[in-house]
């Protein structure tokens, strides 16, 4: 069903995705605006083929930042002869609206098997294995495609959830995006309340914990905000609000409840599904 694969974006998810393609036997060509991204992905065996835009192609990937993934909707794009395209975007409605009028068929998707560090990373495309895939029909979506985008997450050893683009952007602000600007946040202060120096010889697992995501490059950080602002902004008010209330607590009793209800909840969360390494 897949037997040629192109893929538009060749950082990190890009380039593993191409080095777990042409272990599965499916040829796969890359662009990149980065040259030494191009032979990057060369040097790591993400790539086996060279892009031919007269040739056929069962599926397209694009693996850019949100706002290129959308701004490729918005231009002309030269490739034409593919059966599927499909996004790497951590935000999907605005994607979704792109692709719903788009000539070629589309899927929305996000895997979700980033890493916090995703400027400086050695190959590693067993990331994808087991990692749910979330996928979004559009509105120029069909039964053939559909068929190709649950094949393409099967082959590449992910877990296929179908999910509506509204819903994604709902669930992921909550999950990734609040995460995100919270953990920037926090570091913010830090470099504004202490001496750098200081700070380092004291801090402990806690600091690196909360503040690990900030380590993610500004450029996908920001892209994620503004796409999915609405949501995000709405998590923060209600965050505020939720600090206010540790504010206003000055019983120790009080304190010890507040604080038992959120770790049995956590602790519950990680019996269940497990703890995830901090990468």
């Amino acid at each position: 069903m897949i037997k040629k694969v192109h893929i538009i974006g060749l950082g990190l998810m890009g380039t593993n995705l191409g080095i777990k393609l042409v272990e599965k036997g499916i040829l796969v060509s890359g662009t990149d605006i980065l040259d030494k991204n191009i032979a990057r992905a060369k040097e790591y065996g993400a790539l086996n083929s060279e892009f031919d835009s007269e040739d056929n192609y069962d599926l397209t990937i694009l693996s850019m930042p949100i706002n290129e993934i959308i701004s490729f909707f918005d231009n002309d794009f030269s490739l034409t002869k593919t059966k599927l395209i499909i996004d790497l975007g951590g935000t999907k409605h605005l994607i979704r609206l792109k692709m719903d009028d788009s000539a070629i068929p589309c899927v929305g998707g996000h895997p979700l098997c980033g890493v916090a560090d995703n400027e400086t990373w050695e190959p590693n495309p067993e990331i994808y294995n087991n990692a749910p895939f979330l996928l979004c029909q559009t509105n120029s979506s069909n039964d053939e495609v559909i068929k190709i985008a649950s094949y393409f997450v099967s082959l590449i050893d992910s877990k296929e959830i179908w999910i509506d683009s509204e819903k994604h952007d709902e669930l992921i602000s909550l999950t990734s995006h609040l995460p995100h600007m919270l953990s920037s946040a926090l570091v913010s202060v830090a470099m504004k309340e202490q001496n750098l120096t200081e700070l380092l010889n004291l801090a402990s697992g806690g600091f690196d914990g909360a503040t690990r995501l900030s380590r993610t490059s500004p450029n996908m950080i920001s892209d994620m905000y503004l796409t999915n602002m609405e949501n995000v902004k709405n998590l923060i008010t209600k965050l505020i609000d939720e600090l206010q209330e540790i504010l206003a607590i000055e019983d120790e009793g009080v304190m010890h409840k507040y604080l038992f209800e959120t770790v049995e909840w956590r602790r519950a969360l990680a019996t269940k599904f497990g703890e995830r390494d901090l990468s």
